[in-house]
């Protein structure tokens, strides 16, 4: 496996690059909304994009705050060898002891009070696709029963770029049984899921932004016509 190999300095540079020039032309706003306070632990986050590991980036920076580490498939890091930097660290699946070498340098993390971050979907998912599974290897790190999920929805609205709805909420493992305990994450990271697509639908007023709203070609019009009708 390959361990992370965190800088902070490195770190500073790129989440700066990513929100100027990735997430800022691209997305109106960042929405973040927290059921319960996201303390340091196991996060399990859904996985519909490419885009997940940049937002994910952006919210540890400027909401979170954790020393965090992700877990990432081995050849995506090799090709993406900056990764580790960020705090990637790589799981390479098909092979019994290296899988175990992964999840036990996870659990190391996790018993120091670090962070950790899985998209147990294992690979991208369309965000409506149901019903949702995920792969045993959460289960795996389960030192704690409280587990930290985590729901990423992307939705067009009212703006030209889409915005994209961040919500979090602990939930404790009552399971027994890996794989009962599997079924049971699985249908709460879908149920949260399903709560973020229904903030967004009824315009939930419960979400704060991660950065100010971008305004886009709209957003300028009406501002110099407001202009315009105040200089009358």
């Amino acid at each position: 496996m390959i361990e992370a190999n965190k800088k902070k300095w490195f770190s500073n540079i790129f989440s700066t690059f990513v929100k100027e020039h990735q997430i800022r032309p691209f997305f109106h706003t960042i929405n973040v909304r927290a059921d319960d306070v996201p303390t340091p632990g196991l996060f399990l986050s859904t996985h519909s994009s490419w885009w997940d590991g940049l937002i994910l980036l952006m919210l540890n920076e400027y909401y979170l705050r954790h020393d965090v580490h992700v877990l990432m498939d081995e050849d995506g890091l090799r090709r993406f060898p900056f990764f580790r930097h960020l705090g990637a660290f790589s799981i390479k699946k098909g092979k019994l002891s290296d899988i175990r070498a992964s999840l036990n340098y996870a659990n190391q993390l996790l018993s120091v009070g670090k962070s950790v971050w899985v998209f147990p979907q294992g690979r991208e998912y369309p965000q409506e696709h149901r019903p949702l599974e995920i792969g045993t290897g959460a289960t795996m790190l389960l030192a704690k029963p409280e587990v930290r999920l985590c729901a990423i929805y992307y939705a067009f609205a009212s703006h030209a770029s889409p915005v994209v709805y961040v919500r979090f909420r602990t939930h404790t493992v009552v399971s027994t049984t890996r794989r009962e305990q599997k079924q049971e994450l699985a249908k709460a990271l879908e149920r949260l899921y399903d709560d973020t697509r229904a903030d967004v639908i009824t315009q939930s007023d419960r979400y704060m932004s991660l950065f100010p709203p971008r305004r886009g070609l709209a957003d300028w019009t009406e501002h110099l016509l407001n202009i315009g009708r105040r200089q009358r």
